[in-house]
């Protein structure tokens, strides 16, 4: 695992454009997985957008079910 594939609590807040509070929201939901070394807490990129991708909403298409 490269040290770029980490991101800290506020590197996660900026990329998923979203707010502390919502942040909050989602650790303590556990929405994704996080590593907790002592007082820091890295979350893995991969595991983000795995998350994001899991939550996608695909347009349906007309006439088919």
């Amino acid at each position: 695992m490269k040290e770029k594939d980490l991101m800290t609590r506020l590197e996660v807040i900026e990329y998923l454009r979203i707010s502390s509070a919502t942040m909050s929201r989602l650790m303590k939901s556990c929405a994704f997985p996080y590593i907790k070394l002592e007082r820091r807490v890295l979350f893995r990129k991969i595991e983000i957008d795995a998350y994001l991708e899991a939550h996608l909403v695909k347009p349906s298409i007309k006439g088919k079910k």
